[in-house]
């Protein structure tokens, strides 16, 4: 492994609840920036996984928690809990009607709201740092996304450090079905009082106000 990759930060950004703020909307947004160290083994940990399913008969395309059975969530939380370090998961739980007028368009919520989360991961680190989302549609909300990164890291960047902002499909990304499960524990926790698949992660998970 070159000094590069190991100087390296990875974060993966995912969200759960939709950006509707009328009276059809989620009452919440919850916002997760991950950074899941790098290490093959995250990789072949998860795809053994994905092989022993096929041969329980489960032959499943890619991970995605909010459509996996309780057997297969149990089994991929299994799976990550030793990957992520203490504090790995910076998440913030948004109460929609809270926020102001002037905030609920993309390009003004996600610097307010994911910039201090991206911030959080960056602000001891002076190497590269790969963000990643899932292949959004909506141009605004990558835009927004887009600009929540470069307003942050612009501002506190130390010597050296660089940023490249990635959007691909989670299907095809482990580390963003990781966030993907991140998300989805908390929220389940939120919205159903379903504390246990948050209870795998862990000290892994800080929640910031």
């Amino acid at each position: 492994m070159n000094n590069e990759r190991m100087e390296a930060l990875h974060l993966y950004i995912d969200e759960a609840g939709n950006f509707d703020f009328g009276a059809n909307g989620t009452a919440w947004i919850i916002l997760t920036c991950v950074h899941v160290p790098w290490d093959c083994q995250r990789i072949a940990r998860l795809a053994q996984l994905k092989h022993d399913l096929l041969h329980e008969g489960l032959g499943l395309e890619y991970f995605h928690a909010s459509e996996d059975n309780q057997r297969v969530r149990q089994r991929f939380l299994e799976a990550i809990r030793g990957i992520l370090p203490q504090g790995a998961v910076k998440a913030r739980i948004v109460l929609k009607s809270a926020v102001a007028e002037g905030l609920r368009h993309p390009e003004k919520f996600y610097p307010a709201f994911v910039g201090p989360l991206v911030e959080r991961h960056t602000q001891q680190h002076s190497g590269n740092v790969y963000i990643f989302s899932d292949a959004l549609p909506v141009n605004k909300k990558r835009r927004g996304l887009e600009k929540a990164v470069a307003n942050k890291l612009s501002a506190g960047a130390k010597e050296g450090m660089s940023y490249t902002f990635l959007h691909h499909a989670s299907k095809s990304n482990f580390d963003l079905q990781i966030a993907d499960y991140c998300c989805w524990a908390i929220w389940r926790a939120l919205t159903k009082g379903d504390r246990s698949a948050l209870e795998v992660l862990g000290d892994s998970v800080e929640m910031l106000g």
